[in-house]
């Protein structure tokens, strides 16, 4: 797995996975998603250096197979976000990611908080963000639409401190 910049030959690659409806199922997305989505999506992620948004491709065999966004907020905080082709669920890619990520946006970035919210019934999804160490804060009621429905959310976060001392500890047992 690696982390790169979006560059714009990646249009296929996401059209190939984004247009499986169960990839989509509980991303905020178009159905069905079109090349033009795609393409949208490309733009906006080479668009997105401006300091408050920050989007790589997830690559897996030099193709890309997933992203991951950080999004700098006001506060000193930041949100992720990320979603992986379904082919490779399962795999520990969305948590290699987010790992990256998370430890870029504390050590780099130096932000304070890392949250992240998902459909509170993408179960997989909060896996990925207790296993960064993200600590539960509670429902986000009625967070978001979903294919016409306004559905719960499900809110974690992990502060910077917490973060380094679960680093420092990982390094004194490995």
């Amino acid at each position: 797995m690696v982390l790169r910049p979006f560059r714009g030959e990646d249009v296929d690659d996401v059209l190939d996975y984004a247009t499986d409806p169960e990839w989509a199922r509980h991303l905020p997305v178009p159905r069905p998603y079109t090349r033009l989505a795609a393409e949208q999506f490309v733009r906006a992620a080479l668009d997105a250096e401006d300091g408050t948004r920050l989007v790589w491709a997830i690559t897996r065999g030099g193709r890309a197979s997933g992203s991951i966004n950080l999004w700098i907020l006001e506060s000193g905080a930041g949100e992720i976000g990320y979603d992986i082709a379904r082919h490779l669920w399962g795999r520990g890619l969305a948590t290699e990611a987010a790992v990256a990520v998370v430890a870029f946006g504390f050590g780099s970035l130096g932000l304070g908080r890392i949250e992240a919210t998902a459909d509170i019934r993408n179960a997989a999804s909060w896996r990925v963000m207790e296993k960064l160490g993200m600590q539960r804060e509670g429902p986000a009621r009625m967070d978001g639409p979903s294919r016409g429905e306004r559905v719960d959310g499900i809110r974690y976060a992990v502060l910077r401190e917490e973060w380094l001392a679960r680093e420092r500890q990982r390094r004194s047992e490995g």
